[in-house]
């Protein structure tokens, strides 16, 4: 079977993540261990864009870039 959906975001810049992802095919994995709840994103100090994101492809880590919601 197919695995639950992640739970709902907690706030409405959350749920706004959660709407741009989707509409450009991507799904936001959540994570009990970071502080943002989702996988790879951190915060970042100062700034409009205060989200970062970064994924691991082929063993390497790779800046996804910076993100105001």
């Amino acid at each position: 079977p197919p695995p639950p959906p992640p739970p709902a975001p907690s706030s409405s810049a959350g749920a706004g993540a959660v709407r741009q992802a989707k509409r450009e095919g991507l799904t936001l994995a959540t994570s009990s261990s970071s502080s943002t709840g989702y996988r790879g994103v951190t915060t970042k100090e100062g700034g409009s864009k205060k989200y970062q994101l970064r994924v691991m492809i082929g063993g390497k880590q790779n800046f996804l870039g910076l993100f105001a919601t």
